[in-house]
């Protein structure tokens, strides 16, 4: 049984790995799934699809209040003043040499690097477990699924059972739809994202070359308005299929309907689009290749403890103030969704755990850098006021350390460790052995940041995904 287990994990994964052959292909993938650089990112409902794999790269939907995980560290400010000197000139004004001169020793510098990620686990863990457009007919949803190119389904909806699927479709369909809540906002990684478009009754792909001026999008929660008639909706993994709940329904209606409400209205976040509705068989073939694994973006928070005051005789810096900044993570929604637990094939509490395995703790500099970025920014560290009175010709330099903390949902590391896990358990021991896979940090962060806690999570795990791409390549790839 074991055997059977382990051969069909084998095939399973091969049919979910797509490797380009050959440059262009390495072009198409980018095409597909092209680098995000976000510029300013705010919590709201995305605008049109940017690309079949980017569904939003200006919004996330988390808001960090609930269930967080908050690394502690601190980065060094300094200065170095060397001594002064002042010219000397004669009664006529002629210089006639130098002298040194006394001089006040101001302000600590330094700065974190928002701007990049230091892996590229985010992207990587899509493109394995949330990849894959909305097709428009059934023929071209049939050959997506049978695919093993770049375009073809991922993991996550060839490794589970159809009655697993259907419970997390409807709960990935209800996050989605109440993230559109203002009024009480949810803090989910999913997002109401684009699938297709609608132009004029005729359904296009989000890849279609064609013009989409006199087409409107369809949203993830349209989903719920054209099958509310259908028992779709599970409320335990092991319970009846139902209708949508009225809590659920109620304002996906009145989104659609244009009464608006909490939710907003579809046309207001359509550039004034009118709503028409599909026929049902068309949401019935959209929800069949729903993946349950959210796209788009995850918002973190980075926190530095700025001084705006130096005490001399303590060499203390005073009157702190805490700063916090946003540090939006392209394409990370996969990685942080609770749904993406189902990346383990062998249920995580039958197995035991890599070791070192703490987000914040667990770290190496990285000299790598991710194909996406965060908005790019800079954060001033600093400790303005005062430092000393420097006698003539006294050098010095002086550093300080100012506390830094990162905020993250927490369901990150557990996820991160369940594809750990899942992983080594599909890479024969002397692999991991020779690639000294074991021995990798959890997380890493830039050479930039040195001592701050600005981690990336999937470190190790990333590794371990590439080892097992390269072992599923043919020989002469």
């Amino acid at each position: 049984m074991k055997k059977v287990f382990i051969i069909s994990c084998f095939l399973f994964l091969t049919s979910c790995f797509s490797f380009p052959k050959t440059a262009h292909a390495f072009s198409l993938w980018d095409l597909l799934f092209p680098p995000t650089q976000i510029k300013n990112a705010t919590r709201k409902a995305p605008n049109k699809a940017v690309a079949p794999e980017i569904p939003s790269d200006d919004s996330y939907s988390n808001t960090l209040k609930n269930n967080t995980k908050t690394c502690n560290g601190e980065t060094v400010v300094s200065n170095s003043w060397s001594p002064k000197t002042e010219d000397i000139f004669d009664e006529n004004g002629n210089k006639i040499g130098t002298t040194e001169v006394p001089q006040d020793a101001e302000n600590l510098n330094g700065n974190l690097d928002l701007k990049n990620i230091s892996n590229e686990y985010y992207r990587n863990f899509q493109s394995f477990f949330a990849r894959g457009a909305i097709k428009c007919t059934q023929a071209a949803a049939n050959r997506t699924f049978n695919s093993l190119e770049m375009n073809g389904t991922s993991a996550s909806l060839r490794s589970l059972p159809s009655n697993q699927i259907n419970y997390y479709r409807s709960q990935f369909l209800v996050e989605a739809t109440n993230s559109l809540n203002e009024s009480e906002q949810l803090d989910t990684v999913a997002q109401d994202y684009q699938l297709v478009w609608d132009c004029q009754g005729t359904c296009q792909e989000l890849n279609s070359a064609t013009d989409t001026s006199s087409c409107r999008p369809v949203y993830l929660s349209e989903l719920v308005f054209g099958l509310q008639n259908e028992k779709l909706y599970y409320p335990k993994p092991d319970s009846e299929p139902e209708n949508f709940p009225p809590n659920i329904l109620t304002p996906v209606l009145a989104h659609y309907s244009g009464s608006c409400g909490s939710y907003g209205c579809y046309s207001h976040r359509s550039n004034g689009k009118s709503f028409v509705p599909l026929p049902k068989e068309d949401y019935l073939l959209f929800y069949k290749q729903l993946n349950f694994i959210p796209k788009g973006n995850v918002n973190s928070k980075v926190t530095i403890t700025n001084y705006y005051g130096w005490d001399m005789n303590t060499e203390t810096a005073t009157n702190p103030r805490d700063e916090t900044y946003d540090r939006t993570l392209p394409n990370a929604a996969s990685a942080y969704s609770p749904n993406a637990n189902t990346l383990s094939f062998v249920s995580p509490s039958n197995q035991k755990s890599l070791e070192n395995t703490d987000i914040c703790d667990d770290t190496t500099i990285s000299p790598l850098t991710s194909r996406d970025v965060p908005q790019e920014l800079n954060i001033s560290a600093f400790v303005k006021g005062l430092i000393k009175h420097l006698a003539p010709g006294e050098s010095f330099s002086k550093s300080y350390s100012n506390h830094t903390a990162s905020t993250y949902d927490k369901q990150i590391e557990n996820n991160v460790k369940i594809s750990e896990q899942a992983y080594s358990n599909m890479l024969p021991s002397k692999v991991i052995e020779d690639n000294k896979l074991l021995e990798e940090s959890f997380s890493s962060k830039s050479s930039a940041n040195g001592n701050a806690p600005i981690v990336d999570p999937g470190y190790r795990s990333d590794k371990m995904y590439q080892v097992m791409r390269s072992l599923l390549r043919p020989s002469n790839w």
